[in-house]
């Protein structure tokens, strides 16, 4: 049985704990503040766009999908991403326009009748079948009759119009389950960490109990908004998949879920909704969300329909991936597990691979300062450098570029010494298909048989160099 082991990170977001992996997706300390200042900021991505309109990105080992959308947020925040018709009715054409009417009057769509009833126990009725959402709940109340209109919202994006957006996201993971659910968690607060109540012991999880919760960075409503209207339309196998429904249906996850989104999953699981023609459907969303699920979505509305925006999610080892994938990268986030767990994600053939999607002036960060993976980036051909934290004054991640120019924090002469070391013999994967254990085998014998100085003597006489 398929299973999810989540916790409420200290800034408010929520990790997972893979038992398979023996390891945490995401950092106890938070992992939106991960993502952000080891992926976002360190991207310069506002400097970017200082001379482009355009950035393709992808993001290997997607896991829930806190680098994604912090790149979706950072975009928001600084109205890099803009969200069309924010301030203005939603379309002004005439044609093909479906019209919906809120007013606790019932509108019958496509054989579909729709309740906004602010009394009663917040239904949505569809053919005599219908889907409690949360009856404890009060929503908005609605006093007028509005009319919301949709013509161009069915406009679905695809890789197929790619020459005609600006931002591209490529999200790959070998786990289709963690799509599914990435944009149900919300962002919790310092007492939601009473919930983590894990099956097991794990230290790394257990001490962030006792720790300061500090919420630097908060999600925008828009941003689950947008992934879960991609991952619904792209992935609609999510609603047949038995497992997930298992667990976003449990009273034991419910706390880490947002319940309005899955409320409203619930309603499009209907077969009739579904069924509907693209153009209604999508007008039928709109209704819920204006008035059905929430005020504070309002704003949210127009995001739904970003034609500047492309979001691809595959399910996919990422080898096999990026071996058909034509596109060049302008950032590559790689989040894979850490190198001595998957070592095919870090492998010199992998990083060659990568150097084939990097963009001339593109740039590699990932949260690993292995000296094997600098030394495996390097022998792939890219200048290495380091993720500096100024906040905590620490180096907290490593780039890989072709623009040497682009490093601000180069490897200093203790970093290049352990990359000379036992320490910095990278993972082989010759053809790209051997198995982690085969990875790791290989590479335990290749150090046990290797002349280089040990990194346990490399850093003792180097201490004493230093002192």
């Amino acid at each position: 049985m398929y299973k999810i082991h989540p916790y409420f990170t200290n800034d408010g977001s929520v990790g997972l704990f893979s038992p398979e992996a023996d390891d945490i997706y995401h950092s106890t300390y938070g992992a939106l503040s991960e993502a952000y200042e080891k992926f976002i900021l360190p991207a310069e991505l506002e400097k970017y766009f200082e001379n482009n309109s355009e950035i393709k990105v992808l993001d290997i080992c997607y896991g829930i999908g806190y680098n994604t959308k912090s790149f979706l947020n950072f975009l928001l925040e600084k109205n890099i991403l803009k969200i069309k018709n924010k301030n203005k009715k939603f379309f002004s054409k005439k044609e093909n326009i479906v019209s919906i009417y809120t007013n606790n009057n019932e509108s019958k769509l496509c054989n579909v009748t729709t309740y906004s009833n602010n009394n009663s126990s917040d239904m949505i009725y569809s053919d005599k079948v219908y889907s409690e959402t949360q009856s404890k709940n009060k929503h908005a109340i609605i006093t007028n009759s509005e009319t919301i209109h949709s013509n161009n919202i069915s406009h679905i994006n695809s890789a197929s119009n790619l020459q005609n957006c600006k931002i591209f996201v490529k999200a790959i993971d070998v786990d289709e389950k963690l799509f599914y659910f990435s944009p149900f968690f919300r962002q919790g607060k310092e007492n939601d960490k009473k919930y983590n109540k894990l099956d097991f012991e794990y230290e790394k999880i257990n001490k962030l109990l006792n720790c300061e919760f500090r919420q630097k960075y908060k999600l925008k409503p828009e941003v689950n908004l947008i992934i879960f209207k991609n991952i619904t339309e792209k992935m609609p196998e999510i609603f047949d998949n038995i497992e997930f429904w298992q667990i976003i249906e449990s009273k034991k996850y419910k706390p880490f879920f947002d319940c309005k989104l899955t409320a409203f999953l619930r309603a499009l699981k209907n077969k009739t909704l579904n069924s509907m023609p693209r153009c209604r459907l999508n007008a039928f969303l709109h209704n819920i969300y204006y008035k059905y699920i929430s005020i504070r979505y309002k704003k949210a509305l127009n995001s739904l329909n970003l034609d500047d925006f492309i979001f691809e999610p595959e399910r996919a080892d990422a080898r096999i991936s990026l071996k058909s994938d034509k596109n060049i990268y302008n950032f590559i986030f790689l989040d894979a597990f850490t190198p001595a767990k998957c070592p095919a994600l870090w492998s010199l053939e992998f990083f060659k691979l990568l150097y084939e999607h990097l963009d001339k002036n593109g740039m590699i960060l990932t949260y690993s300062n292995s000296a094997a993976v600098r030394n495996a980036m390097i022998n792939a051909g890219f200048f290495a450098g380091k993720i500096y934290n100024p906040e905590i004054n620490k180096y907290t991640g490593t780039i890989a570029v072709k623009n040497k120019s682009l490093i601000k924090h180069e490897l200093s002469e203790y970093d290049l010494g352990l990359i000379n070391s036992k320490a910095g013999i990278f993972y082989r994967d010759e053809n790209l298909d051997l198995s982690n254990e085969a990875i790791i085998a290989a590479h335990k014998i290749e150090v046990e048989t290797s002349n280089k100085i040990s990194s346990s003597r490399f850093i003792k006489a180097f201490s004493r160099k230093s002192s």
